[in-house]
């Protein structure tokens, strides 16, 4: 599952919990309040969501969805009854086991006693868990009710501080078929939660999982669920509470154990400064969790981690891809269409062979096999190196030959260039006007801007540089001719201006610097049906970041060329938008992509 306050660790800059006396800007102070900071560096609007006491039903992890109703109830009926979750779990848990028939073995009731007196001795006197507690009916064709249960009881703070999200049976069937066991290999969950993963194995023996967590009702909900998976075998669950990152060495079970399956559901959440000899240094927890069970990965051995979809090609994780690009065989990548509950974060899994560097790999290992809307395609990994972030481009065999064929071409890019951000003002509601008042001026935001022109402003400013939190140079804003464009968007969308206006900072500025070419002709590809095909394929982002625009290739053209592209822009800015086609045509030839 994913616990976010497991590393979300924070830097202290000064002793006694103060807050650094280094003097900072009033412009900062004034960026802080419309955050709604407290000043310590963490905004108050995600300290709020910690704090929330609103329950959040996690609908993805219901197997019958027709016992969503009842579920509540049965929560709602323990919450009038003052019933703490932890008690509601074991005695349910209690429950679950004698209608098994199993409560009364002996192997059983020394798990329950050592999860009443040892796992959860922080959380609750041993006392109180019985099975004496006077509860509703439960429905039943739940895969995981324990789990189910619990993540119904949290709030939405406490989900959040510990990045409560279980991983939905569906995905954790997917993500374990097709396991062999059948010569002792071992199977090991470094954050298994309630145990969604060991609870979809097939083809096992208890004696060859192991798992860990560092939630103590969460282990002992795993516990009990892999005795009900296993109600004719006598066993110890070799399941852990502990730290998997701080503290795995003071399990003896789990320090030296190499297994051939490492499947999970890691924490997600940015952590402030790198730990624990961390070589990915992404910040994030997840490397932390990959790279220390990669340790423990037997050679061969499999490894699948469902992780943000923003692995795929966000610049953070770089050094992440980079570690799977050179010291593992990346297997296949499969998409996910759903979200977690209160998340709005898309997953994906990524699976990994443990193996050594892949100098004159065989054909079959040059491609990833990707999975998605229940099909599935091979991708080249030649696609992981296109970019400098080597994000990982689920293209096509034809967009991937088509996508090399322009980056060919490419001899000059916007890496010379001017680059400015619009005006930040620090208090857009008190600054920026509906309507033009004495002494106001048109600024204009990235509503206002298509491709090539920009419609009417409809926001108005007072323009002094002092008053804002953040401008430009003013010969940027006022540049004779410039070019802007959307910053938030899935397709790039450049507009030209030659009127020295004003852009408020959900507009970025370009003042392009390519050989041989003018301000229009670099517009005319930057609009370019071929440009808008290029960055989706290599960046695939909704945001149009400088960096990435920074490696789209520009060819040498003729001056005949740049004469005849500027030209046509000039007839689209004039109304005739029917020449944006035949700009489209010409690049199409100059990049030989027709």
């Amino acid at each position: 599952m994913t616990k976010f306050f497991l590393l979300i660790l924070q830097k202290i800059l000064m002793k006694n919990n103060g807050i650094s006396k280094t003097t900072i800007s009033e412009a900062t102070s004034r960026n802080w309040k419309r955050l709604h900071s407290n000043g310590s560096g963490r905004l108050m609007s995600r300290a709020n969501k910690q704090l929330s006491t609103k329950t959040i039903l996690p609908i993805e992890y219901f197997s019958n969805k027709d016992n969503v109703a009842d579920i509540q109830r049965f929560v709602n009926l323990c919450k009038e009854q003052n019933y703490s979750v932890d008690e509601v779990i074991y005695s349910v848990g209690v429950r679950l086991l004698k209608e098994a028939g199993i409560f009364e073995k002996e192997h059983v009731a020394a798990v329950l006693k050592a999860a009443a007196s040892s796992e959860l001795s922080e959380h609750s006197e041993s006392s109180k868990f019985s099975d004496s507690l006077s509860l509703p009916p439960l429905p039943s064709n739940e895969t995981d009710l324990l789990g189910l249960l619990y993540q119904c009881f949290l709030l939405e703070g406490e989900k959040n501080r510990k990045g409560s999200y279980y991983t939905p049976s569906e995905v954790a069937r997917n993500m374990v078929k097709n396991l062999d066991f059948s010569k002792g290999q071992t199977f090991f969950d470094p954050c298994c939660g309630s145990g969604a993963f060991i609870l979809a194995l097939e083809g096992v023996s208890p004696s060859q999982i192991f798992a860990c967590d560092n939630d103590p009702i969460a282990v002992m909900i795993a516990k009990i669920n892999l005795l009900l998976k296993f109600p004719n075998e006598v066993f110890e669950p070799q399941i852990y509470f502990c730290d998997y990152i701080n503290a795995i060495n003071a399990v003896n079970a789990l320090k030296d154990i190499k297994a051939n399956y490492i499947i999970s559901n890691p924490p997600w959440g940015a952590i402030i400064f790198d730990s624990f000899g961390n070589s990915i240094s992404t910040k994030e927890s997840f490397s932390f969790f990959f790279e220390k069970a990669f340790q423990q990965l037997e050679n061969e051995g499999i490894i699948r981690f469902l992780l943000p979809e923003s692995i795929l090609n966000v610049k953070t994780h770089r050094n992440f891809r980079k570690f799977l690009l050179e010291n593992t065989d990346i297997q296949s990548i499969t998409r996910y269409s759903g979200t977690f509950s209160g998340v709005q974060t898309k997953y994906i899994d990524i699976q990994c062979c443990h193996s050594e560097p892949r100098r004159g790999e065989e054909p079959h290992k040059r491609f990833v096999k990707v999975y998605e809307d229940g099909s599935s395609r091979s991708v080249s990994k030649d696609a992981f190196c296109l970019t400098k972030n080597l994000n990982f481009n689920l293209l096509s065999n034809s967009d991937l030959d088509k996508v090399q064929k322009i980056l060919s071409k490419g001899k000059y890019t916007l890496k010379d260039s001017v680059w400015a951000l619009g005006v930040i003002t620090g208090d857009n509601k008190n600054k920026v006007k509906t309507k033009q008042g004495r002494g106001m001026e048109p600024i204009y935001t990235g509503k206002e801007i298509e491709a090539y022109t920009l419609k009417q402003p409809c926001k108005f400013i007072k323009y002094k540089r002092t008053d804002y939190q953040q401008v430009a140079k003013d010969e940027i804003y006022r540049a004779e001719e410039k070019l802007v464009y959307k910053f938030i968007s899935k397709n790039l969308v450049f507009a030209y201006d030659n009127n020295k206006s004003l852009f408020l900072n959900s507009a970025n500025i370009l003042i392009p610097k390519i050989p041989g070419m003018t301000i229009k002709t670099v517009l005319a590809f930057l609009n370019s049906e071929l440009f808008k095909f290029l960055y989706k394929s290599l960046f695939g982002e909704i945001k149009i970041l400088k960096g990435n625009l920074m490696e789209l290739p520009f060819p040498e053209i003729s001056t005949e060329t740049d004469k005849k592209l500027t030209e046509l822009v000039d007839e689209v800015l004039n109304g005739n938008k029917e020449a944006i086609k035949k700009i489209d045509s010409e690049i199409e030839t100059i990049f030989c992509v027709m």
